[in-house]
């Protein structure tokens, strides 16, 4: 093992490997006992511990808003996935290119790659910009002339970019995302109906019945919690439609900060973007009717890509295989932002 691609999500976290593909993709979350500050378990374990945990146990998700929160937990988690795929140890510590959000400043960027170095032992050899491997994953031809606007709604931020010859003319990013679709649902039921659901269950709810236009609702789910009057434990249902309000105010959030992505990008890429439609990926454009949402609020064409999940990672796939073609274009520079 050689060389390996680093996303670090704040959802999800997922690793490539050159000629290998995507080997790990697992839940951005740690669990740790309190008393010995040893970590326990991670990824998907750590996740399905959320909430259920004795007070001498913890779990904690060291990303917040696409970018790290806590240093010392991310190192300790990182470390384990790397350990997962045989890529941390004496006799393996291969090469790590990491990809870097659009509008981080320069401390944050600089904490991913500390996190990197401090996770596999090794320095990082290729920082990257997301929207550049996204727009890969997406299979944009980033070398024609052609602006093409690639969006990128994650777990903790959306990441908008235009595309084109070689580079993103035009950026932004707004750290607004899946979670707060997640925490927008459970503040929803909270004033509706006076009862306290957590967020895993808010994402459950999301991810089955969730809908962002009322062309795309899919039924009703049934959901349990506390009633913040009778301290009781409640059944409710909640329809796909009350979703679909719930969020509405981070979707309008999103779309503006495309607006503006679109507003200072130069008239004639603005016009081929308009012209050839907005690409979504992440993990929260599988959200059911976002692509009408965004299609009506924008007036322009858009179309969810084909891997919408693993955009980035594909991206950094086809950048592992061809360093020396792809490396000037979509590496993040030392005094670089975009």
């Amino acid at each position: 093992m050689k060389k390996i691609g680093i996303d670090l999500g704040t959802s999800v976290t997922k690793i490539c490997v050159k000629g290998r593909g995507i080997v790990l993709r697992e839940p951005t979350a740690a669990a740790y006992d309190r008393n010995t500050g040893e970590i326990i378990a991670s990824g998907t374990k750590a996740k399905k511990m959320i909430g259920r945990t004795p007070p001498e146990k913890e779990v904690v998700t060291p990303m917040r808003g696409g970018v790290i929160a806590d240093f010392e937990d991310c190192v300790q988690m990182l470390s384990s996935f790397l350990y997962k795929i045989g890529a941390r140890g004496i006799l393996s510590r291969p090469k790590a290119a990491v990809a870097v959000p659009c509008g981080v400043t320069e401390v944050e960027r600089n904490a991913f790659e500390n996190v990197c170095v401090a996770a596999s032992g090794r320095d990082i050899f290729m920082l990257v910009k997301e929207p550049m491997a996204a727009a890969l994953g997406a299979d944009v031809d980033i070398l024609k002339t052609k602006g093409r606007l690639i969006v990128d709604i994650g777990g903790g931020n959306t990441q908008s970019a235009v595309i084109s010859y070689r580079g993103a003319v035009s950026s932004g990013m707004i750290r607004t995302g899946g979670s707060d679709f997640d925490g927008a649902i459970v503040r929803y039921v909270k004033d509706q109906y006076n009862v306290v659901i957590g967020r895993q269950t808010a994402e459950i709810m999301k991810k089955s019945v969730g809908s962002t236009h009322p062309l795309s609702e899919k039924g009703e789910c049934e959901v349990y919690g506390r009633n913040t009057l009778t301290g009781q434990v409640e059944r409710l249902v909640i329809r796909s439609g009350e979703i679909r309000v719930a969020v509405e105010e981070e979707l309008y959030k999103i779309a503006e900060s495309i607006r503006s992505v679109l507003e200072s990008t130069p008239p004639e890429l603005a016009s081929d973007a308009f012209d050839t439609g907005m690409i979504l990926c992440g993990g929260s454009s599988l959200l059911s009717g976002i692509d009408k949402f965004m299609s009506e609020k924008l007036g322009m064409p858009v179309f969810v890509c084909r891997h919408p999940l693993d955009c980035v990672s594909r991206g950094m796939e086809k950048i592992l295989d061809n360093p020396f073609e792809l490396a000037e274009i979509v590496c993040l520079g030392e005094d670089e932002d975009i």
